[in-house]
């Protein structure tokens, strides 16, 4: 049978790989997280790729502590002094494996009922689903919650994957909007606003380990994003005008991708919305009160890395380059059905420095995660 879109028969090696590639594509340039990764440290996603080069399942990376004792003056000796300090590199690790989606078609004559194109509607809904895939596994490991998010691909009984448990927010990387100090104590008013932003920017540039901030043009940004009724709520706070005291992003063209569909800036936090920030249906004294758990980012909160393309390099002269995403295409039933899959190696966790061997305790080193009441402004309970 004759791909109506390329040309080629169902399974040619051509028109494997034009799909593969554009299902790689489209899957990074439409994802909300594709913009933060990056290899340099100062990304919001670092992205590992030892593991894209060669064999393995894990790989092992490093944060690197400050140095925070005194310093000599002059010729002063500081040979086994205290001015001399050791290193401290606290070590974190990543797993991978491979995950996987498939569509199957009903059957030619099913196809020879419809006008539209079976193979193309195929690929278009694996291409939909990487992108949100991709996206959610993000917002759960940053969250360290798989919440009730009625649309994710994964149930709300989901723990990790390849893996990698999900990390709940370290004590001194979560905080509550209003007077609330536990999810308990969380009420109806508790709701964003620009006072959480500024305790937020406090946080972050007190704390220790200090949060590590984005490098904008020589400044120093953070990124807050929140749930769309989050955003909601602070839009349509009449409280000192908040939203009249938000700047508009005026670095757009120095940094596109950075303030691509940013709400604006305040206190040199650049604000983002989404609609799959972790929300929750416990919290409050009768444990029933809706709420969401918005994401204040620095640099290195997170890491991901990706596993070698097999399929790809099977292919004799194949473009590796970008190539993450393998794809196949066979037929079932004797050749009654297509059958369409696609499939990606990788893993995804949220960094944390664990301090545990020197008598400390464990604590996640670039994100803090934000609890408000969020209600949809459209509910009529």
């Amino acid at each position: 049978m004759a791909s109506e879109l390329t040309g080629f028969a169902v399974g040619d090696p051509e028109a494997i790989q034009r799909w593969e590639e554009m299902l790689t594509y489209e899957a990074e340039v439409q994802a909300y997280f594709h913009k933060f990764e990056g290899t340099a440290n100062d990304s919001m996603i670092v992205v590992k790729d030892a593991l894209s080069k060669g064999a393995g399942e894990k790989v092992t990376f490093t944060l690197r502590g400050r140095l925070s004792g005194d310093g000599a003056e002059g010729d002063t000796i500081i040979e086994d002094t205290a001015v001399e300090e050791s290193l401290d590199f606290f070590s974190d690790s990543l797993l991978i494996d491979q995950r996987r989606k498939g569509t199957l078609s009903k059957g030619k004559m099913s196809q020879q009922r419809v006008s539209f194109k079976i193979r193309k509607e195929c690929g278009d809904a694996l291409q939909n689903w990487f992108i949100e895939d991709r996206d959610q596994q993000y917002f759960i490991y940053a969250s360290g919650a798989r919440g009730v998010n009625a649309d994710f691909h994964v149930p709300t009984t989901f723990t990790g994957r390849a893996g990698n448990a999900l990390r709940a927010p370290s004590a001194d990387r979560i905080i509550y909007a209003g007077n609330a100090t536990a999810k308990i104590d969380l009420a109806a008013d508790d709701l964003m606003s620009l006072s959480l932003v500024e305790r937020l920017v406090a946080l972050a540039e007190t704390t220790d380990p200090m949060m590590m901030p984005f490098m904008v043009d020589g400044e120093k940004k953070f990124i807050l994003l929140m749930h769309t009724w989050q955003a909601f709520a602070l839009r349509t706070s009449t409280t000192a005008n908040d939203w009249l005291d938000i700047q508009k992003a005026t670095q757009r063209d120095k940094a596109p991708l950075f303030f691509k569909n940013a709400l604006g800036e305040y206190a040199d936090v650049v604000l983002h919305k989404h609609r799959s920030i972790i929300r929750f249906d416990d919290y409050g004294a009768t444990v029933d009160l809706p709420a969401a758990r918005a994401l204040f980012f620095g640099a290195q909160a997170m890491v991901c890395a990706y596993g070698r393309n097999v399929e790809n390099e099977n292919q004799a002269g194949a473009d590796l380059k970008g190539r993450r995403v393998w794809w196949n295409e066979e037929t079932a039933d004797r050749g009654n059905r297509l059958a369409v899959t696609g499939g990606i190696i990788t893993g995804v966790q949220k960094t944390k420095y664990d301090r545990t061997v020197n008598g400390g305790t464990s604590t996640d080193f670039g994100v803090v995660a934000v609890e408000t009441y969020c209600k949809d402004p459209n509910a009529t309970a």
